[in-house]
């Protein structure tokens, strides 16, 4: 069994803990562009999303793991003249999502960059990775949806993310894709393996947000062995990034 852990930051994992991972099963990522501190500069992110495409899959590629990348700009990490970032962006390759972006406190910024980046997501039709935060989790989600709703943003395209087991409801009412994230903090097992029996398996995408902080590298893989479900684990995956 193959799984995919659609959710990573790989840069806060050795190459250990990522041949760890695909020993034991998860032999795909999607990699997540986020920086631990507010960037002075948009050439940061810049080279970010470089290190992203061109440097993380070589890592992968020493642990047997495959590696693919989005990049974006996270809301906790948006640097002045971001829309240079968004410049280089949109003129450069490689990547397989616009992420991880969303909003996080709910500010002005933060909605401007994020509906800025929906658009962008749109434009060259890509998929988005929304962020949805710890604290006030429903507040925000609200004010996500509002501006997914402002630039019609296809369903299709957006993955909804770090849900708890009441927004997965509103985001799957509203058709999108919901990401339930295993890992200390946020869902338990137990309480992904509900959802999934609650809501079904169609638009439903796992992962372990394993990266710079506590985190449960096998996360992905414990879901499966507790619930046999291959659409939440890979299959969705493939099908939204298309890989």
């Amino acid at each position: 069994m193959t799984a995919i852990d659609t959710h990573i930051h790989s840069e806060g994992r050795s190459v250990e803990d990522l041949k760890f991972m695909a020993e034991n099963g998860i032999k795909i990522a999607i990699t997540c562009a986020f920086y631990p501190i507010r960037p002075s500069f948009p050439e940061t992110l810049i080279d970010l999303a470089r290190k992203l495409t061109e440097f993380e899959p070589e890592r992968g590629e020493k642990a047997g793991m495959e590696i693919y990348s989005a990049v974006g700009i996270h809301p906790r990490c948006i640097p002045p003249r971001w829309d240079k970032v968004l410049g280089f962006i949109e003129s450069y390759s490689g990547y397989v999502a616009i992420g991880e972006i969303g909003l996080e406190d709910g500010s002005d910024e933060e909605k401007e960059v994020l509906k800025a980046q929906l658009q962008l997501a749109k434009k060259l039709d890509v998929p988005a990775i929304i962020h949805t935060p710890r604290k006030n989790k429903d507040a925000i989600l609200k004010k996500t949806l509002e501006i997914l709703d402002a630039v019609s943003f296809p369903e299709e395209l957006a993955l909804i993310d770090h849900n708890s087991v009441e927004t997965v409801k509103v985001v799957l009412e509203k058709r999108y894709w919901a990401g339930i994230t295993v890992q200390p903090g946020k869902l338990t097992v137990d309480e992904a393996v509900k959802i999934i029996e609650e809501f079904g398996d169609e638009r439903l995408i796992a992962n372990s947000d394993t990266g710079f902080s506590e985190s449960d590298m096998l996360a992905v893989k414990k879901l499966y062995d507790a619930c046999g479900n291959e659409r939440v684990v890979r299959r969705n995956a493939e099908k939204f990034f298309k890989i």
